[in-house]
């Protein structure tokens, strides 16, 4: 019986947290209309999405040899509170971003980003909707904080400081608190 009773408590935390991410995508796609951007689409990591992020893995511009399809599913079933992107350009994959909330739930996470190297053709910069969609979904768990997890080299870091985000190297994250 406990087997049954943690994996229905598993799937029900899976769909009410699938409620939320699409709540919160959706929201940030309204956001982005608001503001005259129509060619942008947020959606939940698919299928379509992780086949189309296979066409990354042979481009001479990517900075980490990160393997979306495997990962993703993995970090799926570890943790359903998670939040996850896709980012759409008209019918091109432009970025796919995870993270999840901290342990206590004080913070969201954004363990993972990646946009589609610059080798494959023109994109615009991804870092405002992802950060958009953390900021929306955040607020939605009540978490205090925004944490950007192990940037990969000081020029990521120094970028996301611009978005006003503070470095902790001890934990190597930078942080934002959400007010």
């Amino acid at each position: 019986m406990v087997v049954y009773s943690m994996l229905a408590n598993h799937i029900d935390a899976e769909m009410r947290y699938g409620r939320l991410r699409t709540e919160a995508l959706k929201a940030a796609h309204e956001t982005l209309i608001s503001q005259n951007i129509t060619n942008i689409k947020l959606y939940t990591i698919s299928s379509e999405a992780l086949n189309a992020s296979r066409l990354w893995d042979n481009s001479k511009s990517r900075q980490v040899n990160w393997d979306w399809f495997e990962s993703y599913r993995s970090f799926k079933h570890r943790y359903p509170k998670r939040f996850e992107m896709a980012i759409w350009d008209k019918k091109s994959l432009i970025g796919l971003s995870m993270g999840r909330p901290t342990y206590r739930g004080t913070a969201l996470r954004l363990d993972f980003v990646e946009a589609a190297p610059s080798d494959l053709g023109e994109r615009p910069s991804i870092i405002e909707y992802v950060l958009l969609g953390y900021d929306i979904y955040s607020r939605m768990l009540n978490a205090k904080q925004i944490r950007i997890m192990n940037p990969i080299n000081n020029k990521v870091l120094s970028y996301y400081e611009k978005f006003g985000y503070s470095y902790v190297a001890k934990g190597d994250y930078l942080y934002k608190d959400i007010f």
